[in-house]
């Protein structure tokens, strides 16, 4: 049944998203590695061994003198650098091959680099590993893969001296190429030069195309190998452009559409800046996030890379019409260099790019005026306070602000301080004045598009949860795909996704982190998966949640108001971000925030605002999910929103071994209190948390961290009691449960996490979803 279901979700991706013909579900090899060990190290072992240490022995091999020197001097500058407070960085000590002694060697965490022929150290570490490297090809396995002077990196791996501690290594049978790609690697990473995205893989002329992570065993997991080896084509070479298209991103019937608005900019940059000095620009394009991200480690929209002269590019139906200028980018870095303010650096592409975000900056800037989201003069050119805030809002008003300045200065005026910026405070406050005329006009000439409401449906599904931090098994993923079409078959018509940031201090205000690595729950993993949740008729909600380190949200609590005032500021600046993307996306609902059981009491009013803001910029439903108990129903502001969210965990019993009928009457008081809250405000009211883990007891403190039990029926009938309590309740429009994983296979087949997947509570979900 379960193969049955896999090949109908593989079906309707390939529909939905357009993935060619790269190698993602090849047969399970699971292989062993060549011999086996009498105690085989886990990933925690060998990552708990590099952070007791933070220390690494390069040790490298090249027998010609002059790449013998470029190593000793890429390595030396490495080992001259401070450790940072980065966990992935680490001190650098090197040696030649020929000088390491095996008293340096035991008990190191090693980094082995060079051609396979002239590091001896390589062939002997690898003999343990489930690789080989020869002149025609490399093996992973039992797969084979053409060597076409490629090479291969391997991360943190079991060493034979010492299982407990990892070894590394880069290698290939072309020396200059495993040279080149090192020193990519250190140029691009630093003193985490050894990190890769996944655990090998195998670079062509600086491309990804072959990688995966092991298994238990350290033999090769052939669940996560993939191979984009086959799918490469070059569409266009000429003298000034070079056109790759990976995996049939790009149609050949769209070539030289693609060419003319290529041509088009470029000669509009070109008049600009008065400089014809442009090197020849490949241009990659990708058919997802996931493609992208494993081929490039970065799975945004669009990156470039100036040390390759190169742009990566996403092309699908959820980025249809929408340019975000990091080719512009690419060209004005070769024709004029960075400024030496980061907004002029960002604003200038983004000045040549009309439709940013689809319906453009200036559209854009506009809404951020009316809702009181944009930045002074000042602000952007603080290169400290652009740091902190979101990427979306700042290059927006980078765009506008480039176009502001050469409307007002003149474009020769703007190129003479374009690389050296330097502003009195009497310029700045004049600039200010006609900063905020040139805002208001644009909500004149580019008026607000009127958009209808989607109305709340009774929403039947889960929070999304975001288990796998891999590029292949997070948001962004066909695993990911995969999960939302289960939901879908279950009954699902709504899904709540939640990206997190993260403090560790309940008492003192610190900005927010966005998430932005390419295992995260980064901007364009949760958009792809919201577009493909709508693609599936789901309503959407973004519900954005903080982690707190030994705490929860409602365990925030600031000492004065002062640092109440400069939380919610901080708060706000984090979740304008998510607003912005929701209604630049269209999501259908935005959860302003999660579980601040002290923050929303004591100061209602800071949430009133930070609600009245919000609901400027974005035009969907909004809803809080409120902490049960005491925050959901004493909560102030509740009118002020589209529907009521609670988070509901109320103990169902006390007992180990209560009757159904006991567990229902508990659920009828708790619905007495929830119907409280609804006979006040008549708002709507949707469970946008309710869960219980598969262990013995989950109705005495279904939030608990879960003990050692494994009980599916447990878990079965806390489910069939809230499903039969809600039914029919005028006060109830839905319910999210706690919780779906972003990959099916999350936790094994035994588990007694929260989420019901392949449990008896499955089929519970199914039958009453789908009446």
């Amino acid at each position: 049944m379960k193969k049955k279901y896999l090949l109908v979700a593989l079906f309707v991706i390939v529909g939905i998203v357009g993935f060619a013909a790269v190698e993602y579900f090849p047969s399970p090899d699971n292989d062993l590695v060549p011999e086996a060990k009498d105690s085989i190290a886990s990933r925690r072992d060998l990552r708990r061994s590099f952070f007791n240490k933070r220390e690494i022995l390069v040790v490298y091999g090249a027998k010609d003198v002059a790449l013998a020197q470029r190593y000793k001097e890429i390595l030396n500058e490495l080992s001259l650098m401070d450790v940072t407070r980065s966990r992935r960085s680490a001190k650098v000590s090197f040696m030649h091959v020929d000088e390491v002694t095996d008293k340096l060697l035991n008990g190191s965490i090693v980094f082995l680099v060079g051609a396979i022929d002239e590091n001896p150290l390589i062939s002997e570490y690898m003999a343990e590993t489930p690789f080989r490297v020869s002149p025609t090809e490399i093996v992973i396995g039992q797969k084979e893969v053409p060597n076409n002077k490629s090479v291969l990196g391997v991360c943190f791996y079991p060493n034979p001296t010492d299982p407990k501690v990892p070894f590394s290594f880069l290698t290939g049978t072309d020396a200059n190429e495993v040279f080149n790609v090192f020193a990519d690697k250190v140029a691009e990473y630093g003193l985490s030069f050894y990190r890769q995205n996944l655990e090998y893989e195998v670079y062509q002329n600086n491309e990804r195309l072959v990688m995966g992570d092991f298994n238990i065993n350290w033999g090769i997991e052939g669940s996560t190998f993939f191979n984009f080896a086959k799918g490469t084509r070059v569409l266009l070479d000429t003298d000034e452009f070079r056109f790759i298209d990976h995996q049939k991103a790009l149609d050949t019937s769209e070539i030289k559409t693609k060419q003319a608005q290529v041509i088009a900019t470029k000669a509009k940059i070109i008049d600009f800046v008065k400089n014809k000095n442009v090197p020849k620009i490949t241009y990659n394009f990708y058919s997802s996030t996931e493609e992208k991200g494993l081929m490039t480690g970065n799975t945004d929209h669009s990156t470039f890379y100036p040390a390759t002269n190169s742009v990566h590019t996403i092309v699908n139906k959820i980025y249809a019409n929408n340019h975000i200028g990091r080719d512009n980018a690419l060209l004005l870095h070769n024709l004029i260099g960075a400024s030496n303010k980061t907004i002029f650096t960002l604003g200038l592409p983004i000045y040549f790019t009309k439709t940013w975000q689809i319906k453009g900056y200036k559209y854009w800037s506009a809404r951020l005026l009316e809702s009181e989201n944009t930045f002074t003069v000042s602000e952007l050119l603080d290169d400290d306070f652009l740091e902190m805030e979101s990427s979306l809002i700042r290059d927006c008003m980078a765009g506008a602000f480039a176009d502001f300045l050469i409307n007002t200065l003149g474009k020769d005026t703007y190129l003479q301080h374009y690389k050296n910026v330097s502003l009195s405070e009497r310029e700045i406050e004049n600039l200010e004045v006609r900063w905020q005329s040139y805002l208001r006009g644009l909500t004149k000439t580019h008026p607000k598009k009127k958009t209808e409401k989607k109305k709340l449906p009774y929403l039947k599904g889960f929070n999304f949860a975001h288990e796998g931090y891999s590029i292949y098994n997070g948001y962004g993923s066909q695993k990911a795909t995969e999960s939302l079409l289960k939901q879908k078959n279950m009954g699902s018509n709504a899904m709540a996704i939640v990206p997190y940031t993260g403090i560790n201090d309940i008492n003192t205000p610190t900005p927010l982190h966005f998430s932005d690595n390419a295992g995260s729950e980064n901007d364009d993993a949760v958009v792809h998966a919201v577009s493909m949740a709508s693609n599936m008729g789901m309503y959407t909600l973004l519900k954005p949640q903080i982690y707190v380190g030994g705490s929860w949200p409602g365990g925030i609590d600031m000492p004065t108001e002062e640092q109440w005032n400069k939380f919610h500021d901080y708060y706000y600046r984090w979740i304008r971000h998510y607003a912005f993307l929701a209604e630049i996306h269209e999501m259908d609902a935005l959860c302003i925030g999660v579980e601040f059981a002290t923050a929303t009491l004591a100061q209602p009013e800071a949430w009133r605002s930070m609600i009245k803001k919000t609901r400027a910029l974005y035009s969907g439903q909004l809803t809080y999910a409120a902490n049960w108990g005491e925050e959901f129903e004493n909560i102030e502001f509740w009118d002020d929103l589209d529907f009521v969210g609670l988070n509901s965990y109320y103990p169902l019993s006390k007992k180990d071994n209560p009757t159904d009928e006991e567990l229902r009457l508990q659920f009828d008081t708790i619905k007495t209190k929830i119907k409280k809250v609804y006979d006040r405000f008549k708002k709507p009211i949707v469970f946008t948390e309710i869960g219980f883990r598969s262990v013995d007891t989950p109705w005495k403190n279904p939030h608990a961290e879960a003990d050692d039990s494994i009980n599916e029926e447990s878990q079965r009938r806390g489910y069939e009691i809230i499903f039969e309590g809600i039914q029919d309740e005028p006060w109830c429009q839905g319910i999210l449960w706690w919780k779906f994983p972003s990959y099916i296979e999350y936790r094994g087949e035994h588990n007694n996490a929260f989420t019901p997947n392949n449990k008896l509570a499955e089929e519970t979900v199914r039958d009453w979803f789908t009446k």
